[in-house]
């Protein structure tokens, strides 16, 4: 597997266009999460691609579907999520046109009055698309465990 990813990091990117770079990577991931507190589902979903495979943390099964996915983006949006960060980001460069961002985010949320902090686990991963567009193609969203496993 190892070697799979060192020969596509090898290969020349699409389009004639530089391999993606750790700094490069880390600017689209934020770009894409800069557009999760704005209110604006139609800015969200812009930041996947069409068939993207999504995971959501409030829904037991995966989706391909558009319409399922826009619905879910307007919930987060009704939310009216807000102080979004990522403190643990990773990000894996797997080829010179894809790479990974994993890590824990934290906002907050409109709860009456109150504004709760909530934190989720994601992994999202990026695809240049032949425009030369970044879009993600997978997203898994989850809940972090309520406690600790056994022998941590």
């Amino acid at each position: 597997m190892t070697a799979l990813l060192v020969l596509a990091a090898c290969k020349p990117a699409q389009n004639g266009q530089s391999p993606v770079t750790m700094d490069e990577a880390t600017r689209i991931a934020e770009q894409a999460e800069g557009t999760f507190t704005r209110g604006d589902v139609g800015a969200i979903m812009r930041q996947y691609a069409d068939g993207a495979v999504m995971f959501d943390a409030s829904h037991a099964g995966l989706t391909t579907d558009r319409k399922v996915q826009n619905g879910w983006a307007q919930s987060f949006v009704s939310m009216k999520p807000a102080d979004y960060t990522v403190a643990d980001r990773q990000i894996q460069i797997v080829g010179p046109d894809a790479f990974v961002s994993s890590g824990t985010e934290t906002f907050t949320v409109a709860a009456g009055a109150a504004r709760p902090a909530v934190s989720a686990r994601f992994t999202d991963v990026f695809q240049r698309q032949k425009d030369g567009s970044w879009k993600i193609v997978t997203e898994h969203v989850s809940m972090p465990p309520t406690t600790a496993p056994a022998g941590q």
